[in-house]
């Protein structure tokens, strides 16, 4: 190296700054450490959350069990996210219930597919989901029928509450509110019970009367009709109904610890109509306390006499919220006793017992399976499928997990960097040996 060289390089270093070596220095490379960590943690977390959906991944329909088999099937709940009913049809439906909790804040219907598909069925607060046809095509709701297949509102009557399905799906019952809430007075507010006819369009009178909390069933047959009509608060009347004569035959006025059994309360040979009877309570305080029901009880109705008869079998236990079919002869209902306990569907044994078919994951309810799956078909374990979610969904957990990975994945290229610059020797100056070895003179 020649004296000139040496010289300038001397004086370079001279003029040169000291290096920072001050409490900066640490502080900066721990506040960079705290935030690799962080990150880390943050993705860790969301790879956890992630993994935690994967057993729901493409399970619906998954674990189909025949409805008589040893273990009941399971109906699981949505995911909150899940798509409607409206975004992608999944009709005719195997079941439908009711979930309270899902991102509109408030309880919604649940479509299950056949296909074991899950949709949402979004509800306005203090609307009933309704009733499901036999065939699992339509749900019928208040001024309204939905068809699950194609999408397509069918208007009915204005106010119009359904009642019950013809076993046919062709016809359905409903009550028409004429006094609009006020107190009856004239001939002309009384209420009036009409059935739809699906094929027309048309509807056909069938009764004229106070209907607050009405019911109803059609014959296996679909020519009589068995309704149960009055005022709230006051005895309900049963009343049988042949629709092709229209003439009315009044049976009896019920007790508040009877109430007609559920929309498909007549036997299969058309013979009776089924009643459920309360021990222990009336039904409007059973609703209430379901803990002072102490045991139920079916009776058989001659429609044209209107006698009835208790069955054999002692105090049934549970609380029966509809008769929704009959299966080998036997009734078959949807049983909840209270809201912390599950909706179950069940066949009531002739000993009293009874086996259960279908249960509805906890905090679901209002469950409602379609008649020819009850009578003929199969029921089994159904689990929702979390990617079958709106693309808002999808937008807002890429909005989450992204920048996380993008910080974890530009602070390793940054280390990655780092350690090589060290490892090359650059800006690190050069000692006398390798001066030397490049065949220069020694720095004095």
């Amino acid at each position: 190296m020649s004296e000139t060289l040496r010289e300038a390089l001397r004086r370079a270093a001279e003029s040169a700054p000291a290096p920072r070596l001050d409490g900066q220095v640490w502080r900066r490379g721990r506040r960079r450490r705290r935030v690799r960590r962080t990150a880390t943690a943050l993705a860790g977390v969301l790879l956890v959350a992630g993994l935690a959906a994967v057993p729901g991944l493409g399970t619906g329909g998954a674990g189909l069990q025949t409805a008589g088999g040893p273990v009941p099937g399971v109906l699981g709940r949505p995911y909150p996210w899940q798509l409607t009913y409206e975004q992608d049809l999944n009709g005719p439906v195997a079941a439908a219930f009711v979930d309270p909790h899902t991102v509109y804040l408030a309880a919604t219907g649940v479509l299950v597919g056949r296909d074991g598909s899950y949709r949402l069925f979004p509800m306005d607060p203090g609307e009933d989901l309704g009733f499901v046809s036999p065939d699992g095509r339509y749900l019928a709701r208040r001024s309204e029928i939905v068809d699950l297949v194609t999408g397509r509102g069918i208007p009915t009557v204005d106010r119009a509450r359904p009642l019950a399905w013809s076993p046919d799906g062709r016809r359905l019952l409903l009550v028409l509110d004429r006094d609009d809430g006020v107190i009856e007075q004239r001939s002309g507010d009384l209420d009036e019970v009409a059935y739809f006819d699906l094929d027309t369009g048309g509807v056909k009178a069938v009764l004229f009367t106070a209907a607050d909390t009405p019911a109803g069933a059609f014959s296996p047959d679909g020519e009589r009709v068995a309704v149960t009509t009055g005022e709230a608060g006051r005895p309900q009347t049963l009343t049988v109904v042949d629709l092709v004569s229209g003439t009315p035959n009044i049976l009896f006025e019920l007790t508040d610890r009877q109430r007609l059994a559920g929309e498909a309360a007549w036997t299969p040979d058309g013979r009776s109509v089924m009643l459920v009877a309360a021990d222990g309570c009336v039904w409007a305080s059973c609703e209430v306390g379901p803990d002072g029901l102490w045991g139920w009880r079916l009776q058989y109705v001659d429609p044209v006499s209107g006698k009835f008869v208790d069955e054999a079998a002692p105090a049934r236990q549970g609380r029966p919220r509809g008769l929704v079919g009959w299966r080998d002869g036997k009734p078959v209902f949807v049983d909840q006793r209270g809201a912390q306990d599950p909706a179950r569907l069940v066949i009531a044994e002739a000993d009293g017992s009874a086996r259960v078919l279908l249960t509805l994951a906890l905090g679901a309810s209002e469950l409602n399976v379609p008649r020819d799956l009850v009578e003929h078909g199969t029921l089994g374990s159904r689990t929702a499928n979390p990617l079958d979610a709106p693309l808002w969904a999808f937008a807002a957990v890429l909005a989450c997990v992204v920048p996380p990975l993008l910080m974890v994945m530009a602070l390793r290229r940054r280390r990655r960097a780092v350690r090589a610059l060290r490892g090359s020797g650059v800006g690190q100056g050069a000692g006398a040996d390798d001066l030397r070895a490049e065949g220069g003179d020694t720095v004095a």
